[in-house]
């Protein structure tokens, strides 16, 4: 089978395009022909070697994909040879960048027909995090207000619909201008552009002083510190990356300025095959099949430009999903 293989971290001439054996699934595992992998931040850190989770090189990025099960485990029995899916590649979130990947069957999405392949390879990392921060890490409540960093990206939209399904106020930001109409289609109240605007300023205007219930913040640095000041007392932050790189304050002095809290997220804490994550799956699909969820997909690459899907990732100016296509 054809993988992209990361030969050891760096930048986008690391990548290695090679013939590697095609894997077999283990007892409770299914092996996924593969027709479109998703492309995500987390890939990009994995690239560069500075994911939170330290993984092995040489190694296979690609942390979702879509296609057709193609194999199945002795143990496997909640998915059929043929049947189309969506998956997470797993606990390490490794091997999307190959024709075909093995994954727990936990992890795989069973899809209805009337799903394409392209959206539910642009569906899983971003619709299962937004879905719990909104339901498991935050129960959000009509009327609340949520300010969303990086509104533009495949979560922020993605929670930015599911926050307006539930009737919350959405505001949100932008690194750079031309970024607000999507989310603004999609059920934005008011998108602040970073780079002409300082977005607590505009948050406590917006908010007439009270300022917002919860920030979701996935760019770090100064911005996550900030954040608690664009928070009304007792509100709350949670942090679900570092995009724009890691912080350096007193988180505690922060906390105690008007009694907010943080937290962290990490999707997978909602266990894969768990009562919540087949809750969390059952209401993604429901709206992905009425249209009330959406996903914009920006780009579609052949997996031998991953590199460039990558940079493209990096500029920052897109809004909406990259993915790359294995038929290709």
């Amino acid at each position: 089978m054809r993988a992209l293989v990361l030969s050891r971290p760096g930048d986008i001439d690391r990548f290695e395009l090679k013939e590697l054996a095609t894997p077999e699934p283990g007892a409770d595992e299914v092996r996924i022909a593969v027709r479109y992998a998703g492309v995500n931040w987390g890939d990009i850190q994995k690239r560069q070697g500075i994911y939170p989770v330290p993984i092995e090189y040489p190694a296979v990025i690609g942390l979702e994909v879509s296609g057709h099960v193609e194999a199945t485990g002795a143990k496997v029995r909640g998915l059929r040879i043929g049947q189309p899916v969506a998956a997470i590649t797993g606990p390490q979130m490794l091997g999307g960048y190959a024709d075909h990947c093995i994954v727990p069957e936990d992890y795989a999405i069973a899809l209805p027909d009337t799903i394409p392949l392209d959206l539910a390879a642009a569906m899983p990392a971003a619709a299962i995090t937004a879905w719990h921060l909104l339901h498991s890490a935050h129960r959000l409540r009509r009327g609340e207000i949520i300010l969303i960093h990086a509104i533009g990206g495949g979560v922020g939209l993605m929670l930015t619909q599911l926050a307006h399904l539930k009737g919350a106020q959405v505001i949100g930001t932008v690194g750079s201008a031309g970024k607000a109409e999507r989310p603004l289609a999609f059920g934005a109240h008011h998108v602040i552009d970073r780079s002409s605007e300082d977005f607590v300023a505009a948050a406590m205007r917006l908010t007439k002083g009270r300022g917002v219930d919860l920030v979701i913040d996935s760019l770090g640095a100064d911005i996550l510190e900030r954040s608690f000041d664009a928070l009304k007392p007792f509100g709350r932050v949670i942090n679900i990356g570092e995009a724009a790189g890691y912080p350096d304050f007193d988180i505690r002095a922060k906390l105690y300025e008007r009694s907010t809290s943080l937290a962290g997220f990490e999707f997978l804490q909602a266990g894969p095959g768990s009562p919540a994550w087949r809750r969390g799956i059952k209401a993604i699909l429901g709206h992905l099949a009425d249209g009330s969820l959406r996903m914009p997909i920006e780009a579609i690459l052949p997996l031998a430009d991953a590199g460039k899907a990558h940079k493209l990732l990096e500029s920052r100016k897109v809004s909406g999903k990259l993915l790359l296509d294995l038929s290709s």
